[in-house]
């Protein structure tokens, strides 16, 4: 598998893309609104015995919830009721496991986690987890061992995937660093008042890059020579990176490897398969449903062969979507049924070798009676969906629309790299509200005609659909 990694950063946002074999597999925003690995010194203002749950101001929107199950329980008996391990206007210190969705407010934990790419800290446990990936038992040991002997005894450690072929100074330095990180968040809590900010991760290029950063990837494009710069410094002197290439080019990278088209497809209900299949995704809060369909596909005189190619397609396809979608919770796959038990096991072999690609926690739960496939993936961040759509507000939220922040982002976008136009301005016509968007803009246009060397004129048009944006070359 040849894996890429294609940044573009931007003064209003910055995009990074996950390239497997040249098909996009991930794609990750720098969301200002994006809250989860954050740290929080939050104030309690509502217990729900009955529904085991607190609700924590934490500074955002709309409170934040903390199951019972969450709450750490150092020092405490089980089975403790959240009456007794919490009280009403007493200060917590919680991070953000899941970002707030539709009407609920952010899902915190008690239990924190602090993650670097070699270790995940977790401050409130004390046991030493190592990646199922590590599968070498001498390995294991020794990672294990390692560690045993240099963590605090009130400290529990996750050994990333990583560490396979990191050296021992490497993974002790990070270690400390972890350790120090912990320190200062904990004097952040006794010094500022709640509700306030107390520990953020780092930017999206940075933590995809912490993440993503292994043997696998052969080349990194990014549009930015000083964060080219850093990444060259960081990955200096690590065997591991040896193959890796790192390039600077100019341009709209996700336009020039055709990244945009793969964005705006995974917005579709319907996906075709390559062998005339096709999938439809169905999402509600409590579920995703995915139904597998034949669409064009015949095949020949045998029924089970064809059923089997088209399920097999799907099943290569459908772990990528959920990556590319960052679809998470319970989710039900209606395969084509099949007879032949050997078929069904095969489909579920390939379908789990998929998800063996996915970071976030995927379980396969086995055929419900009614024949659904049921599994379940962990979701903490926003995906494609979130990101680029509003619920409508015609239908009550039954559809959604395009969001006019990603539309301003993406009409920015197309006029920074219009510097090749021989006119000495860029004409950005667009339907008032979306204007209004780009208009409190300042900063970012000041960006685009520094960059282009081309003035900027933006202009309302009312005739045009909602969302709806022209741009052309002009003259002052």
């Amino acid at each position: 598998m040849i894996k890429e990694i294609i940044a573009e950063v931007y003064p209003w946002e910055s995009r990074v893309a996950i390239v497997e074999d040249g098909r996009l597999a991930e794609v990750f925003w720098a969301d200002q609104g994006e809250n989860v690995g954050k740290i929080y010194k939050g104030k309690i203002k509502d217990i729900l015995p009955g529904l085991s749950c607190v609700f924590i101001d934490i500074g955002l929107a709309r409170n934040a919830f903390l199951y019972a199950g969450d709450v750490v329980r150092v020092g405490k008996k089980k089975g403790l009721n959240v009456y007794e391990l919490l009280k009403s206007g007493q200060d917590i210190m919680v991070q953000v496991k899941k970002e707030a969705f539709s009407e609920k407010g952010a899902r915190v934990t008690g239990d924190l986690s602090i993650p670097g790419r070699l270790l995940v800290l977790l401050p409130f446990q004390s046991e030493v987890s190592i990646s199922r990936k590590i599968t070498g038992d001498e390995r294991r040991k020794h990672l294990r061992s390692l560690l045993e002997e240099s963590k605090p005894e009130n400290g529990g450690i996750i050994v990333r995937t990583a560490c396979l072929e990191a050296e021992d100074q490497e993974i002790i330095q990070e270690l400390n660093r972890l350790l120090k990180t912990w320190e200062e968040i904990k004097q952040r809590y006794q010094n500022r008042k709640a509700p306030s900010l107390i520990y953020e991760d780092m930017d999206v290029l940075e933590r995809t890059m912490r993440d993503y950063l292994d043997g696998n990837l052969s080349r990194i494009v990014i549009n930015n020579q000083r964060l080219k710069d850093k990444i060259l410094e960081y990955i200096s002197g690590k065997k591991i990176f040896n193959r890796l290439t790192v390039d600077y080019e100019e341009g709209a990278l996700f336009e020039k490897n055709n990244l945009e088209k793969d964005i705006k497809r995974s917005l579709r209900r319907k996906i075709w398969l390559k062998n005339g299949g096709y999938l439809i995704f169905d999402r509600t809060e409590a579920m995703t449903v995915i139904d597998v369909n034949s669409g064009k596909f015949t095949g020949k005189d045998n029924f089970e062969e064809t059923v089997f190619k088209i399920n097999m397609e799907a099943a290569i396809e459908i772990p990528r979507q959920l990556r590319l979608r960052s679809l998470g919770g319970i989710i039900l796959i209606d395969f084509i049924d099949m007879k032949e038990k050997s078929n069904q096991d095969e489909l579920i072999k390939v379908l789990k070798t998929g998800l063996e690609k996915d970071k976030a926690n995927t379980r396969i739960i086995g055929i419900t009676g009614l024949g659904f496939l049921e599994m379940t993936r962990k979701k903490s961040r926003y995906g494609v969906v979130e990101f680029f759509t509003d619920e409508c507000s015609n239908c009550s939220g039954r559809g959604h629309i395009i969001n006019l922040q990603a539309l301003a982002s993406e009409a920015k976008r197309k006029m920074a790299h219009m510097g090749y136009l021989e006119n000495s301005q860029i004409i950005c016509k667009a339907e008032p509200r979306l204007l209004k968007i780009l208009k409190n803009d300042e900063k970012d246009i000041g960006y685009i005609e520094s960059r282009s060397g081309k003035s900027v004129l933006l202009l309302s048009d009312p005739d045009l659909a909602p969302g709806e944006y022209k741009i052309f070359a002009g003259s002052e």
